[in-house]
């Protein structure tokens, strides 16, 4: 189906582009060197409780960490990127893991194209910021739709809170100071990305259908929503 010309293309390439495998593996490696994913991972997954067999979706799956380690617990995975390299990369290690039943889309938040109430929860780490906000609103419902009743939803992403008092500026100057092995990749995510503000982002969980469990910030800029999708979906009214 043909998109009209207002619509946000996610397969353009937002932040930093990797074409190859051999970037893709560089990437993970450098990631698990400074970060104990899987440590995130078994905290994500002993958060969502979820039985053997239940129906869990990954939007922005990367490299797919957290989507091996959900389908070696026993649970049905689908892992969803924009990239097409890192889907190949994940279809790799999967297959070297044993886990060939990773079923794989080449989408995003807004053109998976799953039925209604497919999931028992979603999961999604630092992919919703390549979003403009009006995009995410658009992203958000569309988790919402296929989820099931009362599904959880895991969101985890750079999330900037300031007020007046604590100016733009030094925010973003915190955030890039931050992250010293990684400075320059953060100083142009403040630059050109689409992070947003936290009153921002849980005005659109609630207006999404969700609410809003819980919330941790494990690193400056960088907050964890736990969520659940309401038993009624109707837009949120103030």
């Amino acid at each position: 189906m043909t998109k009209p010309d207002w619509h946000w293309d996610e397969i353009q390439q937002i932040g930093t582009d990797y074409t190859d495998l051999a970037e893709v593996e560089a990437y993970d490696a450098r990631m698990a060197g400074f970060r104990d994913i899987e440590r995130e991972n078994r905290k994500m997954l002993d958060a969502l409780a979820l039985r053997p067999g239940a129906a869990l979706l990954e939007i922005g799956c990367g490299t797919g960490r957290f989507s091996r380690a959900a389908a070696a617990r026993g649970l049905k995975v689908t892992a969803v990127d924009v990239s097409q390299v890192m889907l190949e990369f994940l279809k790799i290690k999967s297959r070297e893991e044993g886990l060939e039943d990773i079923i794989l889309q080449h989408a995003g938040f807004l053109t998976m194209d799953f039925p209604e109430e497919s999931f028992d929860a979603a999961v999604s780490g630092a992919a919703l910021h390549h979003l403009p906000d009006l995009w995410k609103h658009q992203a958000l419902k569309n988790v919402n739709r296929v989820l099931k009743p009362n599904g959880r939803f895991i969101l985890k992403d750079v999330v900037f809170s300031f007020d007046y008092d604590n100016p733009l500026e030094k925010c973003l100057e915190k955030f890039a100071g931050n992250f010293p092995h990684m400075r320059k990749e953060v100083a142009r995510h403040a630059a050109q990305e689409f992070s947003t503000l936290d009153w921002i982002m849980e005005g659109l969980l609630l207006r999404t259908g969700f609410e809003i469990l819980s919330q941790e910030t494990p690193n400056y800029a960088f907050i964890e929503y736990h969520c659940r999708k309401k038993s009624s979906s109707r837009p949120f009214s103030a």
